[in-house]
């Protein structure tokens, strides 16, 4: 009842806000719709086992066949259809990396940035006709998008919070997730992240996690011992 009474908060500020903060195509789900029910469950269940607040948590959905997460102020987030539509360890995998952000304080971090540089570019417009304009390019990009270190500290929190929640191997979860999503990511937005670098590269983020557990249903091989007679 607490996340559907959150979601309504968001739907309204949404209105209201005319989505100034809000990616486009954002919209509210109905409480009742099987997605909301879902996604309140695990990002629910994910608040809780990071050791945070539930209750402070709400959400929004993308109109987008991508799969993908986003972090915003406030404990918001807003996950796209496409993610919806994925298995559900998936779904928990990427929510889990997302509250990891939330509890690690990297969105405020994150807003920080995005500040100090629309300062930056609106004095370089004062030298430098036409400056000031990247920041329509470069400031949204960084409002969403985390640095490649709390990238990796996400994962590794994101890692905790899976074990937390009952994966036997969180390790193992949280890397096929990674490559589900970058397998779900548009070739566009992947030049624009190369061209800001702020996400590691997936190779980079499956090497960081540490050993992969073994694969469901495998047993580690117990060494014979010769008797002595």
């Amino acid at each position: 009842m607490w996340i559907r009474a959150r979601l309504t908060a968001v739907a309204t500020g949404l209105m209201l806000s005319g989505c100034a903060t809000a990616p486009d195509g954002s919209y509210y789900a109905a409480p009742t719709d099987p997605s909301t029910v879902v996604m309140s469950q695990i990002l629910y269940r994910a608040a809780a086992a990071g050791g945070d607040d539930p209750q402070r948590y709400s959400f929004a959905f993308i109109k987008s066949p991508t799969a993908a997460a986003y972090s915003d102020e406030d404990a918001t987030f807003y996950f796209t259809d496409g993610l919806a539509r994925q298995p559900r360890p998936i779904v928990e995998a990427a929510l889990a990396h997302e509250v990891a952000h939330e509890i690690l304080g990297h969105v405020g971090s994150r807003r920080k940035l995005s500040l100090a540089l629309t300062a930056s570019f609106s004095a370089a417009g004062l030298f430098a006709p036409g400056a000031g304009m990247l920041d329509f390019l470069v400031n949204p990009l960084v409002v969403r998008a985390f640095g490649r270190q709390q990238e990796l500290q996400a994962d590794q929190k994101a890692v905790e919070i899976l074990r937390a929640m009952g994966h036997a191997s969180p390790r193992r979860l949280l890397a096929a997730a990674l490559q589900t999503l970058a397998a779900h990511t548009p070739k566009e937005r992947e030049g624009l992240e190369g061209l800001l670098a702020t996400h590691p590269a997936l190779d980079e983020r499956v090497a960081a996690l540490g050993p992969l557990e073994a694969p469901a249903g495998t047993t580690t091989p117990v060494a014979r011992v010769k008797r002595v007679r």
